[in-house]
């Protein structure tokens, strides 16, 4: 497939066809690197993406609340 580069401000661009973004999975990020002189896009893998996707925060409402202060703790603190 053929495509024409064209003026975006002061860079160049191309549209990619949206058969080319499905095939891809393309949502909104991708990679862009050279390699033996051809320009590849991959998606973009985002760290950590999805980690809070099943997350339920009303059961860590007070993350902290089940802490107890050792005595060894308070032995150095002046009140």
């Amino acid at each position: 497939m053929q495509t024409i580069l064209r003026k975006i401000g002061n860079s160049r661009g191309i549209i990619i066809p949206s058969a080319i973004i499905e095939q891809l999975h393309i949502e909104n990020e991708v990679e862009m690197t050279v390699q033996d002189g051809v320009l590849v896009l991959k998606p973009s893998n985002t760290l950590r993406k999805g980690w809070f996707k099943n997350y339920d925060h009303t059961k860590d409402v007070e993350p902290l609340s089940e802490m107890k202060a050792l005595d060894s703790e308070q032995e150095d603190w002046e009140w």
